[in-house]
């Protein structure tokens, strides 16, 4: 290999890798807004329950 050559594939791999970075931040943020979401929905869930077993045993 030529130090071309490994300029090259060096220059890719950092590309590649930026990239990829970007992607994963990308993922991060739409899982973490997922699991806020579920998060909410539990709560929605359990305060919804507890409000009909109050109703229900007046």
């Amino acid at each position: 290999m030529t130090r071309e050559e490994y300029e090259e594939k060096q220059r890719r791999l950092e590309a590649d890798a930026a990239d990829a970075k970007k992607t994963l931040n990308r993922a991060r943020a739409v899982y973490d807004g997922i699991c806020d979401e579920l998060r909410n929905l539990r709560i929605d869930w359990n305060e919804q329950q507890r409000a009909a077993n109050r109703a229900d045993e007046k």
